[in-house]
């Protein structure tokens, strides 16, 4: 059956006493309708949490809410134990079955709302969630479907449901965008609240707390010199528990940069800001951090300077020392962070972070009756001259006095003003003195200074001992050297089409470049004072890409190669003292030689009796042929410029081909496609050009070989044997019983028949030389003849050696017997 209950949302209003029974009723009967339940959303008095207060009407709305019932069978803490029964939504129509219109009364809410009763499970726990489209488990994946319990006729379960520890496992949707997702209002809020199911009213307190921290940040530009443009939170959570779960190590996904959020509101640089930003909670792991940016007012200059600054989000333990390092705190929700800026340079944001609970009336901070030191004077023979912003300029070398007024004694710290460095000796401190004087303490710290110039700004901060380290009662003092020339560093992975920056001679840097619309190098530029205005050579433009500290970064771009000149020359100029500059000079990239090597790319081989060997310099390469039809080897040729095809074009000579592969650019096929286009020996020469500029050149000699076998009469049995062009006649009268030899050599070995040329002539081969069947290639061979017993047979005797190549040329020897006269 249904019963119907009232739900009242207070948000400031206070409550009347009453006490509660162990099962969790009222004790004190209220004013309602017989089994009415009355839901209050706050509490009051300063020991109780509200929602309304320290917040903006935005921060208070509620613009959706949902009511989830879970049932129990007794008043019991355990959230295992309570089953979901049903829910109750807000609707600003006519409401309809689980609905209900919330009403403002003042600063409270109504509602009236008629859940079911369920037997067995009289004890019920409202949970309400505000401002949340759906639920989502903490991995981002949609939240289980709840189920319903069910119970018997006697009040038993007979199907669990989804039970309230395992609903409050759920979380807020992930940022997939970072850029287009971020937290506004109206702010998610979720609280819950016991009650049973009774004939007489009860009473629900709940407290809605929102699940997300917001950050105020308290910063004047006035003061600080730093007007703030944008705000995000860097390494931040995408998502946020529903129910205060403690979120687990961070993974994959879990850590974003949130989007920029425009820093503008009334008090917007002019004090304090609040709701700058909104973030989910984390844990000190995350080492999460707040990304402030916008124009810094240069001390020096006057210029506006664009800045970005990560402050991490860190608290200092109360007795730690100014070099301590800080602690990552965790960030949780429903906490305001109020950023207080207390000093800003170029580089740095020095700030403090105060924590307050988002619900409470906040506190008061009791600060030391000491006030911060006080600068007096300089004193001594080389006093620094005042620059205005805090800042102080040197001579070079010299020494002076600094003279401090306090309430009690001093120390100081030395630092630099930018992280970046260590030249931070240059200005040292000497024991320092102190006299009394109407009640205040005089402190003198003489100051020594050597080669200031330079060299990165030094800051000296002056602490009151007896007022800790709280930054308000501290007193810095920065000071900078002589105007000094800028100093030209190259940047790393800076610069296109191969160009590169040489700060060998500092006082002469050189930036080589490849003549063409778009190549560019970058470098970085180092001055205290800044850099004056820069005039750009004729076809360049000079870029300031970004500063950090004391060191901006330019990028050199060629705009016109038809008129940007060689050795065209750029003046970066102390901006305090133009006649203080570096002069970097521009110098247009020669076109690279191209480099022939041995090829490999195994997927182009060379023609199997080609070893493709090379000889030489890859300027200058040498390699051998052979003239076979179709003969290839490959090279790969390649310039510094490109190793895109057609960088290297090449000039072949006749009766060479070369072919660059359009699969493998820079891969070339070398190939004598006729062998008798070429002689032996007479060597041509492959001409490989850069693209960029043809007369820059590398050359490839090939020495055509012959592989054909060759043979050559080694022992004419003392003239008895006469040798033409492979053909030899033989005198046998001569020969008599003499021998003689033939040396056959093989380039790529060949194969002859020595049994059918020689059956039934008159000439045979020595026992020895029977067997000499196949010459190994580059090899030679030895053949013995001597007259046949039998000499009557006249005809030639014909031997031929068979290439072992195909189409490498056979040799065909011919012996002849003399005839007799």
């Amino acid at each position: 059956m249904k019963k119907t209950y009232l739900m009242l949302l207070l948000a400031l209003a206070g409550l009347g006493s009453s006490c509660t029974n162990e099962d969790g009723t009222e004790g004190v009967t209220l004013s309602g309708d017989p089994g009415e339940i009355q839901l209050v959303f706050s509490g009051s008095g300063e020991e109780e949490e509200y929602t309304k207060a320290i917040a903006s009407d935005s921060e208070n709305k509620i613009s959706k809410l949902d009511v989830y019932l879970f049932g129990a069978a007794s008043a019991s803490t355990n959230d295992a134990d309570y089953h979901y029964i049903e829910t109750w939504k807000m609707t600003e129509a006519t409401p309809t079955g689980n609905q209900f219109i919330l009403q403002p009364s003042g600063s409270s809410w109504t509602a009236s709302i008629k859940p079911n009763e369920l037997k067995g499970l009289p004890y019920l726990t409202l949970v309400c969630v505000a401002n949340q489209d759906k639920l989502f488990d903490a991995d981002g994946n949609d939240f289980a479907a709840l189920d319903v319990v069910t119970t018997d006729a006697d009040g038993a379960i007979q199907t669990a449901g989804t039970t309230l520890d395992a609903f409050k496992a759920a979380y807020t949707a992930k940022m997939t965008d970072p850029v287009a997702d971020f937290i506004k209002t109206p702010l998610a809020m979720t609280g819950t609240g016991t009650t049973k199911i009774s004939g007489s009213v009860s009473k629900v307190a709940i407290t809605l707390k929102r699940i997300v921290a917001r950050f105020d940040i308290d910063n004047t530009t006035a003061t600080s010199q730093l007007t703030i443009e944008k705000v995000s939170m860097g390494k931040g959570r995408s998502n946020g528990s529903l129910f205060g779960a403690t979120p687990a190590n961070a993974t994959a996904g879990d850590l974003v940069t949130y989007k920029d959020v425009d820093f503008t509101g009334e008090n917007a640089n002019q004090g304090t800001l609040e709701s700058a930003i909104y973030v989910y909670p984390n844990i000190p792991g995350d080492e999460s951090f707040l990304i402030i940016k916008g124009k810094y007012k240069s001390p020096s200059t006057g210029e506006q300077i664009a800045v970005t600054y990560n402050i991490p989000v860190v608290k200092t333990p109360a007795d730690a020392k100014p070099d301590d390092p800080a602690n990552y705190i965790a960030i949780n929700a429903n906490s305001r962070y109020k950023l207080r800026i207390t000093d800003v340079t170029e580089s740095n944001i020095y700030s403090t972070f105060e924590v307050e609970d988002w619900t409470s009336g906040g506190g008061i901070i009791i600060k030391p009756d000491n006030t911060k030191p006080e600068f007096n004077k300089f004193a001594g023979t080389n006093p620094p001259t005042d620059l205005t912003g805090g800042y102080y300029r040197t001579l070079a070398d010299g020494t002076f006095d600094i003279v401090m007024t306090s309430t009690g004694s001093l120390e100081y710290s030395r630092s630099l003003v930018t992280k970046a460095g260590d030249e931070i000796d240059w200005l040292t401190v000497g024991t320092p003195t102190t006299e009394q004087k109407d009640g205040l303490t005089i402190t003198t710290f003489p100051v020594t200074i050597a080669d200031a110039t330079g060299k990165r700004p030094v800051s000296l901060t002056f602490i009151n001992q007896a007022a800790s380290y709280d930054p308000d009662l501290q007193t810095t003092l920065t000071f900078v050297g002589p105007e000094a020339a800028p100093v030209v560093s190259e940047v790393v992975e800076g610069h296109s089409k191969g160009n590169s920056v040489d700060v060998t001679s500092p006082d002469a840097p050189e930036a080589t470049m490849v003549k063409a619309v778009g190549s560019y190098v970058s470098l970085n530029v180092f001055c205290v004072d800044g850099i004056a205005d820069i005039t750009s050579p004729t076809g360049y433009s000079v870029t300031e890409v970004a500063t950090e500290g004391f060191t901006t970064t330019y990028r050199v771009a060629i705009t016109d190669a038809g008129t940007a000149a060689d050795n065209a020359t750029i003046e970066f100029k102390n901006k305090a003292a133009d006649s203080n500059m570096v002069t970097l000079t521009i110098k247009h990239k020669k076109a690279s030689q191209p480099s022939i090597v041995a090829n490999d790319n195994g997927s182009y081989t060379n023609s199997s009796y080609n070893d493709g060997t090379l000889g030489g310099t890859a300027g200058a390469v040498t390699a051998d042929m052979y003239l076979i039809d179709g003969s290839t080897i490959y090279v790969k040729a390649t310039c510094k410029e490109s190793v895109a095809a057609g960088a290297v074009k090449v000039d072949a000579p006749a009766g060479v081909t070369v072919t660059e592969e359009t699969a493998a650019p820079g891969i070339f096929k070398i190939e004598i496609p006729t062998a008798t286009s070429l002689i032996a020996g007479t060597a041509v020469t492959v001409t490989f050009k850069n693209a960029t500029d043809e007369t820059v050149t590398s050359t490839l000699e090939i020495t055509p070989k012959s592989a054909k076998p060759t043979v050559s009469l080694t022992d004419s049995a003392s003239g008895a044997v006469t040798e033409l062009d492979a053909t030899c006649t033989v005198d046998l009268g001569s020969l008599s019983t003499n021998t003689f030899t033939l040396t056959v050599t093989a380039p790529k070995g060949a194969t002859v028949d020595l049994t059918t040329p020689l059956t039934s002539k008159w000439l045979e081969l020595d026992s020895g030389d029977t067997g000499k069947t196949t010459i190994a290639a580059g090899a030679s061979e030895t053949y013995t003849l001597k007259a046949a017993g039998d000499t009557s047979s006249n005809d030639d005797v014909v031997l031929t050696f068979t290439n072992t190549v195909s189409g490498g040329g056979d040799l065909t020897v011919t012996l002849k017997k003399k005839p007799t006269i």
